[in-house]
């Protein structure tokens, strides 16, 4: 079972703290994990410190399979990271910049370039495959991203606002695929997402951040209520219940 957990974590860049003594956890296997909050509240930060990026200028945040925290190289190999700000002058196709990583996985029995074809395919991006990356638009080069981090099927997944650059219906697609991952499984995806309806249909649990702390970590019927809402995000909204999943109306 793997799980990432934090204890009075803090951040800093520079001489400005970030994350403020914060603490949550355990996050589950087998869950999709929605990070949601304003602008500037520090979830960009917590993913890059959970993937190694950050480092911690107080506290812990630890990710362990087992029971046992998973340290050095091992926890390289099991973190799978998509970032927010994704590079547009690569000089690679979109296959070939999928199968460097697919590369990475060192299994003998891997076949990288037919892995690489498979999650392609799986992505609905075929036809960008002989496409250079940094010829693609914000949302192809985003599903280049998440390709090049499923091909090797980490167990903890972090995704920085995944979404961000896709149209419905490829938002939609791509958190079914990331909670297809999961489902039934001892991995885990923790992923920053600004649409709280998206996060409430498709997430098993939200961890809620404001100016650098946790306020909130339960399912979304639990957390999704106008008073939290409101002191979150400092708007009011009805919520209405869409057989046991909400959905927030601002009013």
């Amino acid at each position: 079972m793997m799980t990432i957990s934090a204890q009075n974590l803090t951040v800093n860049y520079g001489s400005t703290t970030i994350l403020h003594s914060l603490s949550f956890g355990p996050l589950g296997s087998g869950k999709v994990v929605g990070l949601i909050g304003p602008n500037a509240a520090g979830k960009s930060t917590l993913v890059k410190t959970i993937a190694g990026i950050k480092k911690p200028s107080d506290g812990t945040v630890s990710v362990t399979a087992g029971g046992c925290e998973l340290l050095g190289k091992q926890r390289v190999e099991a973190l799978g990271y998509v970032p927010q700000d994704l590079l547009s002058s690569a000089t690679l196709t979109a296959f070939e910049s999928v199968m460097v990583s697919a590369r990475r996985r060192g299994d003998a029995s891997w076949d990288p370039i037919e892995q690489t074809a498979a999650i392609l395919d799986r992505l609905g991006i075929t036809h960008l495959a002989d496409r250079l990356v940094s010829d693609m638009s914000g949302g192809q080069r985003q599903l280049v991203a998440v390709a090049q981090m499923l091909v090797r099927e980490p167990s903890v997944m972090l995704l920085d606002e995944p979404t961000s650059a896709l149209d419905l219906r490829h938002q939609i697609e791509l958190l079914q695929i990331i909670r297809q991952e999961v489902a039934g499984t001892d991995r885990l995806a923790l992923v920053a997402i600004h649409d709280l309806n998206l996060a409430a249909r498709f997430c098993d649990e939200l961890l809620v951040m404001k100016n650098g702390r946790v306020l909130a970590q339960d399912e979304p019927v639990a957390v999704l209520t106008p008073d939290l809402l409101e002191e979150v995000y400092e708007v009011r909204a009805r919520v209405l219940d869409d057989a046991g999943v909400p959905v927030v109306c601002p009013v």
